[in-house]
Order: C-alpha cells, then structure tokens, then sequence
C-alpha cells in the first residue's frame, strides 16, 4: 500500500522552490512564500540580492512563475514584495543599511529583565 500524506499547496510550492533555490543563492537571493491567494497568484517576499537586482523580474517571471506553472495548474501568476522602498533602490547605502541592520537583530538574544 502507498503511504499518501496531503500537504498543502504552499508545502508543496516550497518543494519545488526548494530545487530551485540554488540558482538564486549563487546570486546572493531567495524568495520566501507568503502565501497564496484564492485567484492562484503566489505572493512571494524578495530577499538578499533579489532586493534590487536588476533582473529579478526576470527571474521571477521566466524562472518562478514558469517553474510553479509546470508544476501546479492552479497557479496563475507570481507577485514579487520587497520591503525595500523605490527611493531606495537609488540610494544603494540606505539598502545595505537595511539589510544590516536586519541581520543584525535576528542574531541578537532578547534580553529579558529577571
């Protein structure tokens, strides 16, 4: 007997993104699943280089969204987010400060008063 187990569709969209990931950490990049919406748009966050990278529409629209098509009828279409601002894609240092910063306190402890 096959031994089935149902995951949801955005388990099975990180599957395959999973496969593709190495493609984007060669550039420094990677997207993240927020979710997916009732049309079959994925919504994905841009991280790392993919924030301002020239190409990453590219990327999200000849590499992603053909990629998720393949593999699942439902899906529509991608939607790429970026917590990067328009005004800061031309004002490079204000990037990497973000950037910084967020790595920064992801890898702080949280100090508790006792």
């Amino acid at each position: 007997m096959d031994d089935y187990v149902e995951t949801t569709l955005e388990a099975r969209i990180q599957q395959v993104l999973n496969d593709y990931r190495p493609t984007l950490y060669r550039d420094g990049g990677d997207v993240e699943v927020l979710q997916v919406d009732k049309d079959g748009v994925v919504h994905l966050k841009m991280l790392g280089a993919c924030i301002d990278c020239p190409i990453s529409l590219l990327t999200m629209k000849l590499g992603i969204q053909r990629l998720l098509k393949e593999h699942f009828a439902e899906i529509t279409g991608v939607n790429a987010l970026t917590d990067v601002s328009l005004t800061d894609l031309y004002d490079r240092e204000a990037v990497v400060h973000k950037s910084v910063a967020k790595q920064v306190a992801r890898r702080q402890p949280t100090l508790h008063n006792a």
